[in-house]
């Protein structure tokens, strides 16, 4: 059985520890800022943390851009050239055109390696709800599953990965266009906090909304108690924007109402942040499978 490597990409808000615990490794997607291209990096070495969210506070013209064809070929080459394979777990189709990219870059890779697998699948997900899919298919890949196994079982699990986010305002992910709601006032509303999934076709969809911070923290952890399976096996992701008194509460909370196995912390990568901005936290758990979907 030939050995792969997993792979997913810079919106899956993955840090470092986690990355090399599990086996993980990631492709850089692009950020434009003020003109100026730099690699999305989820592990800060081109600009801080700090700088990235000061400059969407100061209004810096930035966005976002899909990984390269040439990030994929200069990333994947080596290990099909070490005689392994490759299992791509991308950011959602409906947030990112990367999976498309990834397929061009497979078709690429395949004429020079033609005995090479390489399986690109759609997470159906973004931030560290795709990071968890990743993690659960780490998972698959410690217990001897082969690539195709872990392949067939990521793809038939992947909506048990469950994300709840709020942000401070949707103005981010309104202008960005990758959230789908109806009701986009919410979050303009004066302390009003809007909560957000991802869901069933991989978009940013909006489910509700809380009267204040610590409401929607509050609606966060209760949305991981009535969603988690096997807490006491279970790992739960926190992702925060640049908020980390935030995120050590909700740690807190989580470990009251839920206690699961472990609770994993790390900052929001530069894709995700600046599509979602300042002070967005999310909860990130694997349990009962995503069924509600936007019909706009």
């Amino acid at each position: 059985m030939r050995d792969f490597v997993i792979f997913t990409d810079s919106c899956s808000d993955l840090g470092k520890d986690m990355r090399e615990k599990m086996g993980i490794e990631y492709l850089q997607m692009r950020v434009i800022h003020n003109g100026e291209d730099i690699p999305a990096t989820l592990d800060w070495e081109e600009y801080s943390v700090e700088e990235l969210y000061s400059w969407l506070k100061a209004g810096h013209d930035l966005k976002t851009n899909l990984i390269p064809m040439k990030e994929f070929i200069n990333k994947w080459r080596p290990v099909l050239e070490s005689g392994k394979d490759i299992l791509y777990i991308a950011c959602s189709s409906a947030l990112s055109g990367s999976i498309s990219v990834s397929l061009l870059a497979r078709e690429q890779l395949l004429e020079e390696f033609p005995d090479a697998k390489i399986i690109c699948l759609d997470s159906l997900a973004g931030s560290m709800t795709e990071g968890l899919v990743a993690y659960m298919a780490a998972l698959q890949k410690q217990a001897g599953k082969t690539i195709e196994e872990v392949a067939e079982w990521t793809n038939a699990n992947k909506l048990k990965c469950n994300q709840f986010a709020t942000v401070e305002t949707l103005n981010y992910l309104a202008k960005s266009g990758r959230i789908k709601t109806s009701k986009a006032f919410f979050g303009n509303l004066f302390k009003v906090k809007p909560i957000f999934i991802s869901d069933a076709h991989g978009n940013n969809y909006t489910v509700g909304k809380a009267k204040g911070r610590k409401a929607s923290m509050e609606v966060l952890v209760q949305s991981v108690k009535d969603t988690i399976e096997n807490p006491s096996e279970s790992i739960v992701f926190i992702g925060h924007a640049n908020d980390a008194e935030a995120a050590v509460y909700l740690k807190k909370r989580i470990e009251e109402e839920v206690n699961p196995k472990e609770i994993y912390i790390n900052y929001i990568g530069p894709i995700v942040g600046i599509t979602c901005g300042p002070g967005t936290l999310g909860t990130f758990c694997f349990g009962k499978e995503v069924t509600v979907f936007s019909e706009e």
